[in-house]
């Protein structure tokens, strides 16, 4: 996690954070929430095939699977969001083909204020249980170097 470190801004922290998740988990879709607008909702910062710009607006993501991630408050993952009771009657679900889903809070103090999130519409199971303590670390290299830039 080397590129964390060598990163000097926030925005090439998130960026390296999106690599390594690139790299290593190799997601078919992927977004690092960070901030918040003026209404208190997490901002999407960067992305991978989702325009961090855009996917808000267009629905690309499942709000209720990003809430449930956020509500959470730890590393959570979604074999298929399309076959679990919470989210397959969704219509945001449904819409937008999510299967599998991992994700991970990124945090200052007690406080989420970011998210790590990684979707595929074309598997389910695309994840596996021993991805979700190197994202856990990950996010927790990002908090660190985030406090320091």
């Amino acid at each position: 996690m080397t590129e964390l470190q060598a990163a000097q801004t926030e925005e090439q922290v998130l960026q390296a954070g999106l690599q390594l998740v690139i790299d290593r988990l190799k997601p078919e879709r992927a977004l690092i929430f960070y901030g918040q607008d003026e209404s208190g909702q997490i901002v999407p910062r960067a992305g991978h095939n989702l325009d961090p710009n855009t996917v808000m607006a267009l629905g690309d993501v499942s709000l209720g699977i990003l809430e449930d991630a956020l509500a959470a408050g730890e590393p959570k993952m979604l074999v298929d969001a399309l076959q679990d009771p919470r989210f397959g009657e969704r219509t945001s679900a449904v819409l937008s083909g999510i299967r599998s889903v991992l994700s991970a809070p990124l945090r200052e103090g007690a406080e989420t204020v970011g998210l790590i999130y990684l979707d595929s519409r074309i598997q389910k199971a695309a994840f596996k249980q021993a991805d979700l303590p190197w994202l856990a670390e990950l996010a927790t290299a990002m908090e660190q170097r985030l406090a320091t830039v």
